[in-house]
């Protein structure tokens, strides 16, 4: 590893090694993000680059979590169907629902995978409602309604409104216990979530939790905050990567639930200020976060959703015509 290489960062002022203690002229080491800040290494003694180690303190991290993440038939919050969702909690259950959404669209849609991080900033020359999602290059197939990585039994393809009351009890049970709810770009999947509550003529989360749909946990937010600088992708796939979380099936949701639960875990875990926020504080914390993170791109949907009311349903835009 040396200064300059891809992805390297080098100091731009002189400093003095965190591994040996001696001297680092500018531009001629490497850093490295520490749980208390930037240090700075020789590039012989510099360890590989990743997250901050963790370490072993109280937190959010530690109390009950509840993973939701969803597929759908596309990005646009109003339009568009959820096909499949799936729940994963820190205690150890979980459920998956297929969602019959084929007296709508004519026929079993392909689903968008829900690895819905924006490629770009949200709003910079995105489609839809000011998002791309981010497909990775030779990546699995869209799954299917019903459809679950070889090995794992297929959920009961449900009618919408059934499967969708039944994953807003749960979500709506766990929030109004005061309990973080782990949502991977939650404006993308609460927004979807509330309209099609509303298609369906079923209480939205905002009625069936009087106090508010939180606290949320967005681990795409606390990824960009804590490390802002860092290059690369920012998809749901690469970050678990780069704490070391298996990620198995890129746009299952139980596998996106799945990895976004570990996240939610891992980033506190690697950084204590953020884990000694109380519940309410980093959900409020979140907001100006995603604010700032959002600034320069004014069609970014609202942290942690919006509440749209559905629309007609509409094919999706052919991606050769746009």
């Amino acid at each position: 590893m040396t200064p300059g290489a891809a992805g390297e960062r080098a100091n731009e002022y002189d400093a003095t090694c965190a591994h040996c203690g001696a001297p680092v002229p500018a531009g001629t080491g490497l850093l490295r993000h520490a749980a208390k800040g930037w240090e700075v290494y020789h590039p012989e003694h510099a360890p590989a680059p990743g997250p901050p180690p963790p370490t072993d303190h109280p937190g959010w991290h530690h109390r009950p979590l509840l993973s939701l993440d969803i597929t759908t038939t596309g990005h646009r919050f109003a339009v568009d169907r959820i096909t499949g969702a799936a729940l994963r909690a820190s205690e150890g259950w979980e459920r998956e629902w297929a969602v019959d959404a084929s007296g709508v669209t004519g026929s079993v849609p392909d689903a968008e995978p829900a690895d819905h991080a924006p490629e770009r900033e949200p709003g910079s020359g995105t489609t839809g409602q000011g998002l791309d999602a981010e497909h990775e290059p030779g990546g699995p197939a869209h799954p299917r309604p019903g459809a679950a990585p070889a090995g794992r039994p297929l959920p009961p393809v449900l009618p919408p409104a059934r499967a969708l009351d039944e994953v807003a009890v749960l979500v709506a049970d766990h929030l109004a216990a005061g309990e973080l709810l782990v949502v991977w770009f939650a404006p993308y999947v609460l927004t979807t979530l509330h309209a099609e509550l509303l298609r369906h003529g079923l209480a939205p989360l905002t009625a069936r939790v009087p106090a508010g749909v939180a606290p949320v946990c967005d681990p795409l937010v606390l990824d960009r905050h804590t490390d802002r600088y860092r290059p690369g992708p920012r998809s749901l796939h690469a970050v678990a990567a780069w704490y070391g979380i298996p990620h198995p099936h890129p746009g299952d949701p139980a596998s996106d639930a799945t990895a976004a639960l570990a996240l939610a875990q891992a980033i506190p875990a690697s950084y204590p200020p953020l884990a000694r926020l109380s519940r309410p504080a980093l959900h409020t914390e979140q907001i100006l976060w995603y604010a700032e993170q959002t600034a320069r791109h004014p069609d970014a949907p609202a942290w942690p959703f919006e509440e749209l009311s559905p629309q007609a349903w509409e094919p999706p835009p052919d991606p050769e015509e746009a």
